[in-house]
């Protein structure tokens, strides 16, 4: 008899009794018996026809009991989905998929990995209005294991659990009716996988930052780059988006309302959709007028690199400075490599240290929440203000007002330690001297 998952009891037709039907087999010599399945499709039964002999009223007879037996036995629940065609439940997350989308959200692609890869196996692709609380307790279990097996980072395993407790919320309470299905929330009072340890946060010391941004072995686009990251302490999208009409010089602030788009490269909305004001530190602005000088207002701020090569670019040019602390170079379970987000972690923590109001670091920095903020008041305590040195330091001229010439020695000692002898920027390929 045919597998009954693959039955769908939604295409079944209304209408006279189903009494199955005959066919000769290939060779002639047997009949066989035809039964139609609830989607429709028709299976042949059984295999190489009835015993040679069989009349055809018998076989007849045999078809309508096969066809009763198959009409018994359709699932009183939405079975599993035949193989090629999509479930109810893959329905259902495409439409919470798009309609994140179309808010703009920018997980929607981390979203739906998290679904195919680790959700979808463990929940058995089954309709979210038929998920338990022993469901989602499987799926914090199998995040847990994964993460002992090296499988995932614990950061990830978090990231996956957020995927379905949003899914989750969102069938209880979203706006939509073709993505709210049920009343009851099933993640409530389920934990989530271990967070394992908690990784601490980089930040360049005001010496470090003076060592970077003196140094002529570091490109001046680039030592301009992290000057204005860490004295606005914007995040990378809104620097990315950032404008010469946004930058106010006369009243001294910058308004942060737009942010780059990931998916499409396009402009979107602040993180948490609020713009803000901040204000120009006055240690940045002889260097904003500078760079503003015969710029357009439609112009950007900065050009930066690919977002691939941001942590990776900034990276080298640490090294390039001699800036030599270890741990912002080289990971450990407990700490990470600094990267380009850092630099507005930088800002954040040097206004803690300068003893800069809570809430007014919590208003610039654009944080919902004053418990993102109070991270940074808490690395602040850590390190201490004794030997701190003095955030938000004078810039040097240089950065300023660079010359010809220095940016040419600039360029030519960069070339030198990072590239071949042909002057490409990965040793041996010529056919990378296009990104010079």
């Amino acid at each position: 008899m045919t597998n009954t998952k693959h039955i769908r009891p939604a295409a079944r037709k209304l209408g006279r009794p189903r009494t199955g039907a005959i066919r000769r087999t290939t060779d002639g010599k047997r009949w066989q018996a035809i039964v139609t399945l609830a989607d429709g499709s028709q299976k042949r039964l059984p295999r190489g026809g009835f015993p040679l002999g069989t009349s055809e009223a018998k076989a007849r007879e045999h078809a309508l009991y096969l066809q009763e037996k198959a009409d018994a036995l359709q699932p009183t629940e939405e079975p599993a989905t035949p193989r090629g065609a999509q479930s109810a439940a893959d329905r259902w997350v495409e439409a919470w998929l798009a309609d994140r989308e179309a808010r703009g959200l920018t997980s929607v692609r981390e979203n739906g990995s998290h679904w195919k890869h680790h959700l979808a196996p463990v929940l058995e692709v089954r309709h979210p209005r038929d998920w338990t609380r022993d469901d989602l307790r499987a799926v914090s279990t199998s995040l847990d294991s994964k993460v002992i097996a090296g499988e995932l980072s614990p950061k990830s395993a978090c990231n996956v659990w957020g995927t379905v407790t949003r899914m989750c919320d969102d069938a209880v309470s979203h706006k939509s009716e073709a993505i709210r299905c049920r009343d009851e929330n099933p993640s409530r009072d389920v934990r989530g996988p271990d967070r394992g340890d908690t990784k601490a946060r980089e930040f360049l010391y005001p010496a470090e930052f003076l060592k970077f941004v003196e140094c002529h072995g570091v490109p001046l686009e680039w030592r301009r780059i992290v000057t204005i990251a860490v004295y606005t302490f914007v995040r990378l999208g809104e620097l990315q988006k950032l404008r010469w009409s946004d930058v106010d010089l006369e009243r001294g602030t910058i308004h942060v309302h737009r942010a780059n788009d990931r998916r499409t490269g396009g402009t979107k909305a602040t993180k948490g959709r609020r713009a803000r004001r901040i204000p120009i530190h006055p240690a940045l602005l002889p260097l904003l007028r500078a760079m503003s000088e015969g710029q357009p207002a439609t112009g950007l701020v900065v050009q930066l690199p690919s977002e691939r090569d941001m942590a990776r670019g900034f990276r080298r040019y640490i090294e390039a400075a001699g800036i030599e602390r270890s741990s912002l170079l080289q990971a450990e379970a407990t700490s990470r490599r600094i990267v380009f987000h850092d630099l507005r972690g930088t800002g954040l923590t040097w206004h803690a240290v300068a003893g800069t109001d809570p809430l007014k670091i919590q208003q610039w920095a654009g944080h919902r929440n004053f418990a993102t903020t109070q991270g940074y008041l808490a690395t602040a305590d850590a390190v201490g203000r004794d030997g701190f040195g003095a955030p938000f330091p004078s810039l040097p001229a240089t950065l300023i007002g660079s010359t010809f010439r220095q940016d040419f020695l600039a360029s030519a000692e960069i070339l030198n330690d990072f590239s071949g002898a042909d002057g490409t920027r990965t040793r041996g390929l010529r056919r990378d001297r296009p990104a010079l």
